[in-house]
C-alpha cells in the first residue's frame, strides 16, 4: 500500500504545494550555493545567528568539488587483469576548501556584527593561516564594511604577521640580506610590498 502525500490547501481550497515547496527549499538548501545565498539574505535582514547556522551548514553541503567513486569493481569478461568497467562510477559533490574558507569568513562577519569580537578574531586569524598571502588578506579585511568594528584588532594582527614574516626572512649563507629601501620605508611608516 503506497502512502499518498496530503496536499495542503488554503481556506478557498487552492493548493499550496508550490509555496510549500519554495518554503522547504528556503529552509533546507540542497547545495553550498543555496545555503550561502540564504545565509547572505539572513545577514542582510540582521538575523546573524541563523546566518551563522546557514554558513556552517553550507560547509557540509555539495559544492563545486567533484569526486568520482567507483560503485562496483568488475573487470572485463574473460580477463582477470583487464581494467575495471568505467560505467560503475558515481559522482559525489562536496564543498571545496576555498568554499569552506569563504563560509568561515562569512561566519566571522556575522560574529563581528553581533559584537562577538573574540570569536570573529579567532576565525579570522585561522583564516589568515590558510591563505597564501595573509598580509594581503588582512589588508582586504581592513576595508571590508562588515568588519568595521574589528579594525584595531585587525591592525594588530597585521603587525604580528609582518613581524613573523620579517623573522622568517630568507638568508644567503647564513647572512641576512635586507633591502635598504625597505628599512627606510619601515622608519617612515610606509608599507613595503615585495
Amino acid at each position: 500500500m503506497a502512502i499518498v502525500p496530503r496536499m495542503l490547501t488554503n481556506l478557498r481550497g487552492q493548493c499550496l504545494c508550490s509555496n510549500e515547496q519554495q518554503a522547504n527549499e528556503a529552509l533546507f538548501p540542497e547545495s553550498y550555493d543555496d545555503a550561502e545565498k540564504r545565509g547572505m539574505e539572513l545577514f542582510q535582514q540582521g538575523e546573524f545567528e541563523r546566518a551563522i547556522r546557514m554558513f556552517e551548514l553550507a560547509q557540509t553541503l555539495p559544492g563545486a568539488g567533484i569526486d568520482f567513486v567507483r560503485e562496483k569493481q568488475s573487470g572485463m569478461i574473460g580477463s582477470a587483469n583487464a581494467p575495471p568497467n568505467p560505467r560503475g562510477l558515481r559522482k559525489d559533490r562536496f564543498a571545496t576548501p576555498q568554499q569552506k574558507l569563504i563560509a568561515r569568513y562569512n561566519i566571522a562577519c556575522c560574529a563581528a556584527a553581533m559584537g562577538d569580537t573574540s570569536r570573529a578574531m579567532q576565525i579570522l586569524s585561522e583564516y589568515t593561516q590558510q591563505v597564501r598571502q595573509p598580509i594581503d588578506a588582512v589588508n582586504e579585511m581592513l576595508v571590508d564594511e562588515d568588519l568595521v568594528t574589528l579594525r584595531s584588532p585587525l591592525r594588530e594582527l597585521r603587525d604580528e604577521l609582518k613581524n613573523q614574516q620579517a623573522k622568517e626572512q630568507k638568508t644567503l649563507f647564513g647572512l641576512s640580506i635586507r633591502n635598504p629601501l625597505r628599512e627606510i620605508a619601515e622608519q617612515v611608516g610606509v608599507e613595503w610590498k615585495d
